[in-house]
């Protein structure tokens, strides 16, 4: 199905039924402040040492056809979406994606029985992660301006309201990759569970009808290469006796990370 170019910008197309203004949601979010990274004299990003980065996002381009190919698996995806592909969506589209996460990192930190000195560093360390990670995903979805799917196809309507501000890469997917990565690293027994969340949270906004594919991949590349390059940066640090700060918890307590809906609804394991 042929809908059309992808010359289209999203700040030129207006959002069917809803009040839409051309600046959006927060479009200065890109150039806020950094905690492990730093700004290029050329608009760019490095690390705290100056050098260049070339963060793993793909530049849009005609072969990536938001308006056809990805549009044409939004909207399949949506008519055939199931009981519990609707109920993840309205579950990690609930608020800013923070809200579903950082119980998990409470969790994490009560069943390992962390103490509260390293807690606080690790509320410091996963904040800080996401605040660079939310701001490199703001800079480039300002830069590249890829339309919502609503804005390519006026007739479609959405299982959840569209967020007011560029479609790629998705903030959800970017979000949760570099919070699956980090704590991945200090819970190592917990990856497998904390990266099919990271999942769930990620496709969760195809299922809601508010990203494409490409949003969601490229977005969860992103937010696994800015948890890296972060966790380069910290994972060493040692305190004034020349111990490593950080404890990695590799003794395997299977902490309950499931959110609670589906507990109670559908009774995963």
């Amino acid at each position: 199905m042929s809908h059309c170019s992808i010359e289209n910008n999203w700040s030129e197309i207006s959002y069917p039924k809803n009040k839409f203004t051309s600046l959006g949601e927060t479009p200065s979010g890109g150039s806020c402040p950094l905690y492990y990274f730093k700004r290029s004299s050329e608009g760019g990003f490095t690390d705290l040492n100056g050098n260049d980065i070339a963060f793993n996002i793909k530049t849009p381009d005609i072969s990536m056809d938001f308006p056809n190919s990805e549009l044409d698996t939004v909207i399949e995806t949506y008519y055939n979406l199931t009981d519990i592909e609707k109920t993840i969506a309205s579950y990690w589209g609930a608020g800013v994606p923070h809200n579903q996460l950082i119980p998990i990192l409470q969790t994490l930190i009560n069943v390992y029985g962390v103490p509260a000195v390293s807690a606080s560093r690790l509320y410091s360390i996963v904040s800080s992660v996401i605040n660079d990670a939310m701001v490199i995903c703001w800079y480039y979805k300002y830069a590249y301006q890829i339309p919502r799917p609503v804005q390519y196809d006026p007739n479609f309507t959405p299982y959840l309201k569209t967020p007011e501000h560029p479609s790629y890469p998705a903030g959800h997917s970017v979000c949760a990759a570099c919070f699956a990565t980090v704590l991945s690293h200090f819970f190592p027994t917990e990856k497998e569970k904390l990266t099919d969340l990271a999942h769930e949270c990620s496709i969760s906004r195809l299922y809601a009808g508010v990203h494409y594919p490409l949003d969601l991949s490229e977005g969860y590349n992103l937010g696994v290469d800015v948890g890296n390059r972060i966790l380069n940066e910290i994972k060493n640090s040692k305190d004034i006796y020349g111990s490593i700060i950080d404890k990695v918890y590799t003794n395997h307590k299977d902490a309950n990370l499931m959110p609670p809906p589906y507990i109670q609804t559908f009774k995963f394991k």
